[in-house]
């Protein structure tokens, strides 16, 4: 079952790259919980393909990373001997991804939505105050993200 799930991941990114590559924009959810509070598990992205001088620091890129699709921030970038590499770390984590090159970004995020309603894409003082929380804090992760399963549970119920 794992080598299906990897295989469907990889084809996945291999179908959103092609469509940003081509000028669309693509609809993509949130899986993981690295970005919380700005992006939460069940978030719709527009995701836009953007050219490597459009970027700058703080946007939301979404990248392939070991075969799955992956958002987080770009916090700086290095030049390396002439070759620009970028550094991009999940708002809660602890460490910052590897350096990639430009080449690697899939795209940047546009929207997000969220229970239907487009929220801000930028981050507020009190979104990176609970996101330095969450990344020191495993306990204040786990009740966090338990809290938003059950009110989005609730939600669909009633």
């Amino acid at each position: 079952m794992e080598a299906g799930v990897e295989s469907r991941d990889r084809i996945a990114c291999e179908l959103v790259a092609e469509s940003l590559r081509a000028g669309h924009d693509v609809q993509v959810r949130v899986a993981g919980s690295s970005m919380v509070p700005a992006l939460w598990p069940g978030d719709a992205l527009i995701v836009r393909a953007v050219s490597p001088v459009e970027l700058s620091r703080g946007d939301l890129l979404l990248f392939a990373r070991d075969g799955k699709l992956c958002t987080h921030r770009l916090i700086a970038e290095l030049d390396d001997s002439g070759a620009r590499r970028l550094i991009t770390r999940g708002d809660t984590a602890l460490k910052c991804d590897p350096p990639m090159s430009s080449d690697q970004i899939l795209g940047s995020v546009v929207s997000v939505s969220r229970d239907g309603h487009e929220v801000p894409v930028l981050s507020s003082r009190r979104a990176k105050m609970l996101s330095f929380g969450i990344r020191h804090s495993a306990f204040l992760r786990r009740v966090i993200l338990k809290v938003h399963a059950l009110r989005r549970h609730s939600e669909l119920l009633g």
